[in-house]
Protein backbone atom coordinates (compact mmCIF):
# COMPACT_ATOMS: atom_id res chain seq x y z
CA UNK A 1 0.00 0.00 0.00
CA UNK A 2 2.92 2.41 1.11
CA UNK A 3 4.93 1.55 -2.07
CA UNK A 4 1.35 1.97 -4.61
CA UNK A 5 0.63 5.58 -2.66
CA UNK A 6 4.64 6.92 -3.32
CA UNK A 7 4.18 5.79 -6.80
CA UNK A 8 0.78 7.22 -7.29
CA UNK A 9 2.37 10.77 -6.09
CA UNK A 10 5.77 10.42 -8.10
CA UNK A 11 3.02 10.18 -10.79
CA UNK A 12 1.23 13.01 -9.88
CA UNK A 13 4.00 16.05 -9.13
CA UNK A 14 5.58 14.20 -12.92
CA UNK A 15 2.49 14.92 -14.51
CA UNK A 16 2.41 18.51 -12.65
CA UNK A 17 5.59 19.34 -13.43
CA UNK A 18 5.28 18.26 -17.28
CA UNK A 19 2.11 20.94 -17.01
CA UNK A 20 4.81 23.35 -15.74
CA UNK A 21 2.91 23.52 -12.67
CA UNK A 22 5.44 23.27 -9.32
CA UNK A 23 3.48 22.31 -5.67
CA UNK A 24 4.02 24.58 -3.14
CA UNK A 25 7.00 24.61 -0.93
CA UNK A 26 6.39 24.18 2.17
CA UNK A 27 8.75 27.05 3.24
CA UNK A 28 6.21 28.99 1.40
CA UNK A 29 3.47 28.70 3.81
CA UNK A 30 2.40 31.85 5.24
CA UNK A 31 4.28 33.37 3.38
CA UNK A 32 2.53 36.41 0.95
CA UNK A 33 4.04 37.77 -1.94
CA UNK A 34 4.81 41.78 -2.03
CA UNK A 35 2.66 43.94 -3.34
CA UNK A 36 5.16 46.01 -5.36
CA UNK A 37 2.78 48.54 -5.94
CA UNK A 38 1.81 49.42 -2.52
CA UNK A 39 5.60 48.80 -1.91
CA UNK A 40 7.13 50.98 -4.57
CA UNK A 41 4.40 54.05 -3.33
CA UNK A 42 5.55 53.47 0.63
CA UNK A 43 9.44 53.64 -0.72
CA UNK A 44 9.06 56.35 -2.79
CA UNK A 45 7.74 58.42 0.24
CA UNK A 46 10.49 57.03 2.32
CA UNK A 47 13.19 58.25 -0.10
CA UNK A 48 12.10 61.66 -0.10
CA UNK A 49 12.22 62.12 2.74
CA UNK A 50 15.16 60.31 3.78
CA UNK A 51 16.62 62.91 1.31
CA UNK A 52 15.97 66.20 2.69
CA UNK A 53 18.18 65.30 5.43
CA UNK A 54 20.75 67.38 4.87
CA UNK A 55 23.83 65.06 5.74
CA UNK A 56 26.29 66.51 4.14
CA UNK A 57 30.07 65.91 5.26
CA UNK A 58 31.23 67.72 6.34
CA UNK A 59 29.98 67.87 9.36
CA UNK A 60 29.07 64.14 8.74
CA UNK A 61 25.87 64.78 11.17
CA UNK A 62 23.27 61.96 10.24
CA UNK A 63 21.66 61.53 13.39
CA UNK A 64 18.16 62.63 12.75
CA UNK A 65 18.64 60.87 8.95
CA UNK A 66 18.93 57.71 10.89
CA UNK A 67 16.27 58.03 13.36
CA UNK A 68 14.43 58.60 10.92
CA UNK A 69 15.11 55.06 8.96
CA UNK A 70 15.09 53.25 12.77
CA UNK A 71 11.76 54.75 13.38
CA UNK A 72 10.14 52.76 10.01
CA UNK A 73 12.09 49.77 11.06
CA UNK A 74 11.43 49.99 14.86
CA UNK A 75 7.51 50.65 14.31
CA UNK A 76 7.63 47.60 12.21
CA UNK A 77 9.02 45.01 15.15
CA UNK A 78 12.61 44.71 13.15
CA UNK A 79 15.51 44.33 15.70
CA UNK A 80 18.02 47.62 15.32
CA UNK A 81 20.60 49.13 17.04
CA UNK A 82 22.62 52.82 16.84
CA UNK A 83 25.68 53.79 17.04
CA UNK A 84 27.77 56.84 17.48
CA UNK A 85 30.90 57.00 16.50
CA UNK A 86 31.00 60.93 17.41
CA UNK A 87 28.48 63.41 17.84
CA UNK A 88 26.17 63.31 15.35
CA UNK A 89 28.17 61.07 13.19
CA UNK A 90 25.37 57.54 13.71
CA UNK A 91 25.51 53.94 11.84
CA UNK A 92 22.40 52.10 12.08
CA UNK A 93 22.08 48.19 11.91
CA UNK A 94 19.07 46.21 11.28
CA UNK A 95 18.49 42.40 11.67
CA UNK A 96 16.41 39.84 10.32
CA UNK A 97 17.41 36.84 12.16
CA UNK A 98 18.24 33.55 10.93
CA UNK A 99 19.60 30.15 11.93
CA UNK A 100 22.35 31.22 14.26
CA UNK A 101 24.89 28.64 12.80
CA UNK A 102 24.69 30.96 9.54
CA UNK A 103 26.30 34.05 9.13
CA UNK A 104 24.30 36.62 7.43
CA UNK A 105 23.66 38.83 4.49
CA UNK A 106 24.42 42.54 4.32
CA UNK A 107 23.15 45.18 2.42
CA UNK A 108 25.03 47.90 3.19
CA UNK A 109 24.59 51.88 1.95
CA UNK A 110 25.69 55.34 3.85
CA UNK A 111 23.75 57.87 4.75
CA UNK A 112 26.53 60.99 4.22
CA UNK A 113 26.47 63.24 1.14
CA UNK A 114 29.18 65.64 -0.67
CA UNK A 115 28.44 68.84 -0.43
CA UNK A 116 26.06 70.94 -2.87
CA UNK A 117 26.22 74.31 -4.17
CA UNK A 118 22.88 75.23 -3.87
CA UNK A 119 22.79 78.15 -6.82
CA UNK A 120 23.98 75.60 -9.14
CA UNK A 121 20.78 73.73 -9.14
CA UNK A 122 18.04 73.72 -10.48
CA UNK A 123 15.87 72.46 -7.65
CA UNK A 124 17.36 72.85 -4.10
CA UNK A 125 19.65 70.16 -3.23
CA UNK A 126 17.83 68.72 0.05
CA UNK A 127 14.03 68.95 -1.55
CA UNK A 128 13.69 65.77 -2.73
CA UNK A 129 11.62 67.24 -5.55
CA UNK A 130 9.75 65.07 -7.82
CA UNK A 131 9.53 66.51 -10.94
CA UNK A 132 9.29 64.61 -14.77
CA UNK A 133 9.66 61.52 -13.01
CA UNK A 134 12.81 62.07 -11.42
CA UNK A 135 13.49 63.02 -7.40
CA UNK A 136 16.04 65.38 -7.35
CA UNK A 137 18.53 65.88 -4.51
CA UNK A 138 22.05 65.30 -3.59
CA UNK A 139 22.31 61.49 -2.57
CA UNK A 140 19.95 60.75 -4.58
CA UNK A 141 22.17 57.93 -6.48
CA UNK A 142 25.01 58.11 -3.69
CA UNK A 143 23.85 56.28 -2.06
CA UNK A 144 20.58 56.77 -0.22
CA UNK A 145 18.60 55.33 -2.73
CA UNK A 146 20.35 51.70 -1.72
CA UNK A 147 19.43 52.66 1.92
CA UNK A 148 15.80 53.17 0.40
CA UNK A 149 16.21 49.69 -1.64
CA UNK A 150 17.57 47.64 1.59
CA UNK A 151 14.66 49.18 4.02
CA UNK A 152 12.22 48.34 1.34
CA UNK A 153 13.52 44.52 1.15
CA UNK A 154 13.90 44.26 5.39
CA UNK A 155 9.94 45.40 5.65
CA UNK A 156 9.07 43.01 2.77
CA UNK A 157 10.68 40.36 3.83
CA UNK A 158 9.20 40.69 7.63
CA UNK A 159 5.82 41.59 6.35
CA UNK A 160 5.55 38.53 4.02
CA UNK A 161 6.50 35.94 6.73
CA UNK A 162 9.37 34.83 4.75
CA UNK A 163 11.16 31.90 5.95
CA UNK A 164 15.29 32.77 6.55
CA UNK A 165 17.33 30.27 5.79
CA UNK A 166 20.38 33.31 6.32
CA UNK A 167 19.94 35.85 7.80
CA UNK A 168 19.18 39.55 6.86
CA UNK A 169 21.87 42.36 8.16
CA UNK A 170 20.75 46.35 6.71
CA UNK A 171 23.85 48.66 7.78
CA UNK A 172 24.08 52.15 7.18
CA UNK A 173 27.17 54.33 8.07
CA UNK A 174 28.10 57.57 8.44
CA UNK A 175 31.12 59.32 7.01
CA UNK A 176 31.51 57.09 3.94
CA UNK A 177 32.33 60.54 1.76
CA UNK A 178 35.09 60.90 4.15
CA UNK A 179 36.62 57.71 4.05
CA UNK A 180 34.78 55.90 6.66
CA UNK A 181 37.13 56.96 9.67
CA UNK A 182 33.86 57.55 11.78
CA UNK A 183 31.51 55.71 10.27
CA UNK A 184 32.82 51.63 8.20
CA UNK A 185 35.89 51.65 9.37
CA UNK A 186 34.80 52.32 12.92
CA UNK A 187 32.09 50.07 13.06
CA UNK A 188 34.34 47.20 11.94
CA UNK A 189 36.71 47.96 14.37
CA UNK A 190 34.29 48.50 17.67
CA UNK A 191 31.31 46.52 16.48
CA UNK A 192 31.69 43.98 14.42
CA UNK A 193 29.64 41.28 16.05
CA UNK A 194 26.78 44.03 15.09
CA UNK A 195 26.58 42.61 12.01
CA UNK A 196 29.45 40.02 10.79
CA UNK A 197 28.41 38.93 7.51
CA UNK A 198 29.05 35.48 5.07
CA UNK A 199 28.73 38.61 2.22
CA UNK A 200 27.34 41.89 1.30
CA UNK A 201 26.29 44.13 -1.37
CA UNK A 202 27.08 47.63 -0.89
CA UNK A 203 27.41 50.64 -3.73
CA UNK A 204 29.00 50.32 -7.15
CA UNK A 205 27.88 48.35 -9.99
CA UNK A 206 25.27 50.43 -11.68
CA UNK A 207 24.51 49.33 -15.15
CA UNK A 208 25.54 51.81 -17.89
CA UNK A 209 25.68 51.03 -21.88
CA UNK A 210 29.12 49.04 -22.90
CA UNK A 211 31.87 51.13 -22.65
CA UNK A 212 33.15 49.18 -25.62
CA UNK A 213 30.21 49.70 -27.87
CA UNK A 214 28.24 46.98 -27.38
CA UNK A 215 24.35 46.80 -27.18
CA UNK A 216 23.47 45.59 -24.13
CA UNK A 217 23.83 47.43 -20.26
CA UNK A 218 26.35 46.32 -18.49
CA UNK A 219 26.48 45.79 -14.63
CA UNK A 220 30.26 46.37 -13.66
CA UNK A 221 30.04 44.94 -10.24
CA UNK A 222 32.94 45.49 -8.45
CA UNK A 223 34.98 43.03 -6.37
CA UNK A 224 37.96 45.21 -5.96
CA UNK A 225 38.86 49.11 -5.37
CA UNK A 226 42.58 50.34 -6.32
CA UNK A 227 44.14 51.29 -2.90
CA UNK A 228 43.93 55.06 -1.60
CA UNK A 229 47.35 56.51 -1.30
CA UNK A 230 47.13 60.65 -0.44
CA UNK A 231 50.20 62.22 0.32
CA UNK A 232 51.25 65.69 1.35
CA UNK A 233 54.82 67.40 0.07
CA UNK A 234 56.17 69.83 1.64
CA UNK A 235 58.95 71.73 0.03
CA UNK A 236 61.42 73.35 2.42
CA UNK A 237 63.21 76.71 1.81
CA UNK A 238 63.40 80.35 2.99
CA UNK A 239 61.01 83.01 3.08
CA UNK A 240 61.48 86.77 1.58
CA UNK A 241 59.76 89.69 -0.11
CA UNK A 242 58.38 88.93 -3.18
CA UNK A 243 60.12 90.85 -5.41
CA UNK A 244 63.26 89.82 -5.04
CA UNK A 245 63.14 85.64 -6.90
CA UNK A 246 65.29 83.62 -4.99
CA UNK A 247 66.42 79.81 -6.02
CA UNK A 248 65.28 78.49 -2.68
CA UNK A 249 61.59 80.04 -2.81
CA UNK A 250 60.00 76.93 -1.83
CA UNK A 251 56.50 77.59 -4.35
CA UNK A 252 59.54 77.01 -6.98
CA UNK A 253 61.35 74.15 -5.40
CA UNK A 254 58.09 72.47 -5.15
CA UNK A 255 56.71 73.13 -8.79
CA UNK A 256 60.01 71.91 -10.48
CA UNK A 257 59.85 69.22 -8.26
CA UNK A 258 56.01 68.63 -9.62
CA UNK A 259 57.01 68.93 -13.11
CA UNK A 260 59.42 66.14 -12.73
CA UNK A 261 57.52 63.87 -10.94
CA UNK A 262 54.37 64.65 -13.43
CA UNK A 263 55.67 64.12 -16.74
CA UNK A 264 54.50 60.63 -17.37
CA UNK A 265 51.90 58.29 -15.09
CA UNK A 266 53.74 54.94 -13.85
CA UNK A 267 53.97 51.91 -16.09
CA UNK A 268 50.67 50.29 -17.34
CA UNK A 269 50.34 47.00 -15.45
CA UNK A 270 47.58 44.13 -16.70
CA UNK A 271 46.50 42.67 -13.39
CA UNK A 272 44.82 39.62 -13.35
CA UNK A 273 41.40 41.13 -11.92
CA UNK A 274 41.10 43.44 -15.34
CA UNK A 275 42.60 40.93 -17.51
CA UNK A 276 39.56 39.05 -16.30
CA UNK A 277 36.95 41.74 -16.24
CA UNK A 278 38.10 42.77 -19.57
CA UNK A 279 37.52 39.03 -21.01
CA UNK A 280 35.03 39.26 -19.81
CA UNK A 281 33.58 41.67 -22.11
CA UNK A 282 34.71 39.97 -25.23
CA UNK A 283 31.94 37.81 -26.05
CA UNK A 284 29.69 40.87 -26.32
CA UNK A 285 31.48 42.80 -28.77
CA UNK A 286 32.51 43.29 -32.22
CA UNK A 287 35.67 42.30 -33.66
CA UNK A 288 38.28 43.34 -33.63
CA UNK A 289 37.69 44.56 -29.93
CA UNK A 290 36.16 41.17 -29.19
CA UNK A 291 39.75 40.03 -29.99
CA UNK A 292 41.87 42.00 -28.22
CA UNK A 293 39.93 42.04 -25.21
CA UNK A 294 40.07 38.30 -24.93
CA UNK A 295 43.70 37.96 -25.37
CA UNK A 296 45.51 41.02 -23.85
CA UNK A 297 47.90 38.34 -22.68
CA UNK A 298 49.08 37.49 -26.10
CA UNK A 299 52.60 39.44 -27.13
CA UNK A 300 51.65 43.15 -28.56
CA UNK A 301 48.17 42.81 -28.04
CA UNK A 302 47.44 44.65 -24.76
CA UNK A 303 49.84 47.64 -26.59
CA UNK A 304 47.01 47.54 -29.80
CA UNK A 305 44.50 47.51 -27.57
CA UNK A 306 45.65 50.89 -25.50
CA UNK A 307 45.64 52.44 -29.02
CA UNK A 308 42.39 50.58 -29.78
CA UNK A 309 39.28 50.23 -27.10
CA UNK A 310 41.63 50.57 -23.73
CA UNK A 311 42.44 54.59 -25.16
CA UNK A 312 40.23 56.46 -22.60
CA UNK A 313 41.91 57.78 -19.53
CA UNK A 314 39.11 55.92 -17.06
CA UNK A 315 40.20 52.68 -18.50
CA UNK A 316 43.67 53.09 -18.65
CA UNK A 317 43.45 54.36 -14.89
CA UNK A 318 42.40 50.83 -13.91
CA UNK A 319 45.50 49.42 -15.64
CA UNK A 320 48.28 51.84 -13.71
CA UNK A 321 49.11 52.88 -10.49
CA UNK A 322 47.98 57.18 -10.77
CA UNK A 323 49.38 59.74 -9.15
CA UNK A 324 47.15 63.18 -9.79
CA UNK A 325 48.46 66.38 -8.22
CA UNK A 326 45.12 67.87 -6.15
CA UNK A 327 45.99 70.81 -3.73
CA UNK A 328 48.64 73.29 -3.58
CA UNK A 329 49.14 75.97 -0.82
CA UNK A 330 51.83 78.33 -0.35
CA UNK A 331 52.04 82.24 0.62
CA UNK A 332 48.82 83.96 2.30
CA UNK A 333 50.20 87.17 0.39
CA UNK A 334 51.39 87.66 -2.80
CA UNK A 335 54.51 89.47 -2.34
CA UNK A 336 55.22 87.17 0.22
CA UNK A 337 57.50 84.35 -0.74
CA UNK A 338 56.67 81.99 2.15
CA UNK A 339 59.15 79.60 4.04
CA UNK A 340 56.97 76.16 2.98
CA UNK A 341 54.89 75.40 0.05
CA UNK A 342 52.31 71.91 0.43
CA UNK A 343 50.95 69.86 -2.27
CA UNK A 344 48.39 67.05 -2.00
CA UNK A 345 49.09 63.43 -4.31
CA UNK A 346 46.06 61.64 -4.38
CA UNK A 347 47.84 58.50 -5.45
CA UNK A 348 45.84 55.09 -6.48
CA UNK A 349 47.30 51.39 -6.33
CA UNK A 350 46.90 48.63 -8.19
CA UNK A 351 46.67 45.50 -6.35
CA UNK A 352 50.00 43.93 -5.98
CA UNK A 353 51.86 47.25 -5.73
CA UNK A 354 54.43 47.74 -3.05
CA UNK A 355 53.30 50.78 -1.49
CA UNK A 356 57.00 51.33 0.00
CA UNK A 357 58.51 50.70 -3.40
CA UNK A 358 55.96 53.22 -4.80
CA UNK A 359 57.09 55.90 -2.35
CA UNK A 360 60.61 55.34 -2.99
CA UNK A 361 60.37 56.06 -7.01
CA UNK A 362 58.20 58.66 -5.66
CA UNK A 363 61.15 60.92 -3.83
CA UNK A 364 63.50 59.55 -6.82
CA UNK A 365 61.44 61.29 -9.05
CA UNK A 366 60.84 64.43 -6.96
CA UNK A 367 64.94 64.50 -6.97
CA UNK A 368 65.06 67.25 -4.35
CA UNK A 369 65.96 66.62 -0.45
CA UNK A 370 64.54 69.64 0.36
CA UNK A 371 60.86 68.39 -0.25
CA UNK A 372 59.33 65.67 2.96
CA UNK A 373 56.90 63.33 2.42
CA UNK A 374 53.86 62.70 4.88
CA UNK A 375 51.29 60.52 4.51
CA UNK A 376 47.51 61.90 4.95
CA UNK A 377 45.99 58.06 4.49
CA UNK A 378 47.84 55.04 3.71
CA UNK A 379 46.68 52.38 1.67
CA UNK A 380 45.09 49.45 2.68
CA UNK A 381 46.36 45.68 1.27
CA UNK A 382 43.44 45.69 -1.63
CA UNK A 383 41.91 42.10 -0.98
CA UNK A 384 39.32 41.10 -4.14
CA UNK A 385 36.76 39.37 -3.54
CA UNK A 386 35.80 36.54 -5.20
CA UNK A 387 34.14 36.32 -9.01
CA UNK A 388 32.55 33.10 -8.01
CA UNK A 389 30.94 31.55 -5.33
CA UNK A 390 27.03 31.83 -3.94
CA UNK A 391 27.12 35.79 -3.43
CA UNK A 392 28.26 36.29 -6.90
CA UNK A 393 26.19 33.52 -8.57
CA UNK A 394 22.68 35.07 -7.09
CA UNK A 395 23.91 38.55 -8.40
CA UNK A 396 24.26 36.86 -11.91
CA UNK A 397 20.85 35.70 -11.65
CA UNK A 398 19.39 38.51 -10.53
CA UNK A 399 20.84 40.36 -13.42
CA UNK A 400 19.26 37.84 -16.06
CA UNK A 401 16.10 37.28 -14.19
CA UNK A 402 15.33 41.43 -13.88
CA UNK A 403 17.34 43.31 -16.06
CA UNK A 404 16.44 40.98 -19.65
CA UNK A 405 19.49 41.55 -22.15
CA UNK A 406 21.90 43.19 -19.32
CA UNK A 407 25.24 41.32 -18.46
CA UNK A 408 26.96 41.62 -15.42
CA UNK A 409 31.32 41.10 -15.36
CA UNK A 410 33.99 41.77 -12.23
CA UNK A 411 35.58 45.20 -12.23
CA UNK A 412 37.86 47.14 -10.62
CA UNK A 413 37.38 50.45 -9.29
CA UNK A 414 39.12 53.26 -9.00
CA UNK A 415 37.45 55.06 -6.11
CA UNK A 416 37.44 53.36 -2.62
CA UNK A 417 34.30 52.75 -1.22
CA UNK A 418 33.28 50.91 2.57
CA UNK A 419 33.55 47.73 0.82
CA UNK A 420 37.31 47.34 1.43
CA UNK A 421 36.67 47.45 5.35
CA UNK A 422 34.69 43.96 4.91
CA UNK A 423 36.99 43.14 2.22
CA UNK A 424 39.93 43.39 4.86
CA UNK A 425 37.91 41.08 7.34
CA UNK A 426 37.70 38.23 4.86
CA UNK A 427 33.81 38.83 3.64
CA UNK A 428 33.03 38.84 0.02
CA UNK A 429 31.65 42.31 -0.66
CA UNK A 430 30.38 43.19 -4.10
CA UNK A 431 29.61 46.59 -5.97
CA UNK A 432 26.10 45.91 -6.73
CA UNK A 433 23.40 48.95 -6.92
CA UNK A 434 20.63 47.04 -9.61
CA UNK A 435 19.10 50.51 -11.29
CA UNK A 436 20.75 51.66 -15.15
CA UNK A 437 22.53 54.61 -15.51
CA UNK A 438 23.10 56.45 -19.25
CA UNK A 439 26.34 58.55 -18.64
CA UNK A 440 24.59 61.98 -18.44
CA UNK A 441 23.15 60.91 -15.51
CA UNK A 442 26.05 59.00 -14.05
CA UNK A 443 27.59 62.07 -14.39
CA UNK A 444 25.08 63.87 -11.76
CA UNK A 445 27.00 62.00 -9.21
CA UNK A 446 29.04 64.24 -6.83
CA UNK A 447 27.83 66.90 -9.47
CA UNK A 448 25.42 69.12 -9.68
CA UNK A 449 21.74 67.96 -10.39
CA UNK A 450 21.73 64.68 -8.55
CA UNK A 451 18.48 62.62 -9.36
CA UNK A 452 16.88 58.94 -9.81
CA UNK A 453 14.23 58.53 -11.72
CA UNK A 454 11.04 56.78 -9.73
CA UNK A 455 11.83 53.77 -12.53
CA UNK A 456 15.33 53.25 -11.75
CA UNK A 457 13.94 53.26 -7.52
CA UNK A 458 11.15 51.05 -8.28
CA UNK A 459 13.51 48.11 -10.41
CA UNK A 460 16.22 48.58 -7.68
CA UNK A 461 13.64 47.69 -4.90
CA UNK A 462 12.30 44.82 -7.10
CA UNK A 463 15.89 43.35 -7.47
CA UNK A 464 17.33 44.10 -4.26
CA UNK A 465 14.13 41.75 -2.99
CA UNK A 466 15.22 39.02 -5.62
CA UNK A 467 18.69 39.69 -4.61
CA UNK A 468 17.94 38.55 -0.62
CA UNK A 469 15.25 36.10 -1.36
CA UNK A 470 17.41 34.04 -3.67
CA UNK A 471 20.98 34.27 -0.81
CA UNK A 472 18.69 34.34 2.26
CA UNK A 473 14.91 33.01 1.97
CA UNK A 474 14.12 29.32 3.09
CA UNK A 475 12.51 27.86 0.00
CA UNK A 476 15.05 29.31 -2.65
Amino acid sequence: MKLRMRVSMTIALALFALAGFSPPCAADAGAAAPDWSALDKEGLGYFQTYLRFDTTNPPDNTAQAIAFLKGILDKEGIETSAFESKPGAVSLVARLPGPPDKKPFLLLSHADVVPAVAADWSHPPFSGDLVDGYVWSRGAIDNKAHGIMAIMTMLALHRGHVPLRRGVVMMVNADEEAGGANGAEWMAANHWDAFDPAFAVNEGGIAMPDPFGGRDAVFEVSVAEKRVMWLRLTAHGHSGHGSIPTPDNPTLILINALARLLASQPEIRLTSIMSQALASFAPHEAFPTSFELGHLGWPFVLDAALRGPLEPTFLQALLRDTISPTTLSGSLKVNVIPSTAEAGLDCRLLPGTDAQAFLRQIKNRLADDRISIDFIQKPDAGPISPASGEAWDAIQAVVAKDFPGAFAVPWMTTGGTDSRFLREKGVPAYGFVPIILDESERRRVHGVDERLSVENLNRGIKATYDLTAMLCAAHQ
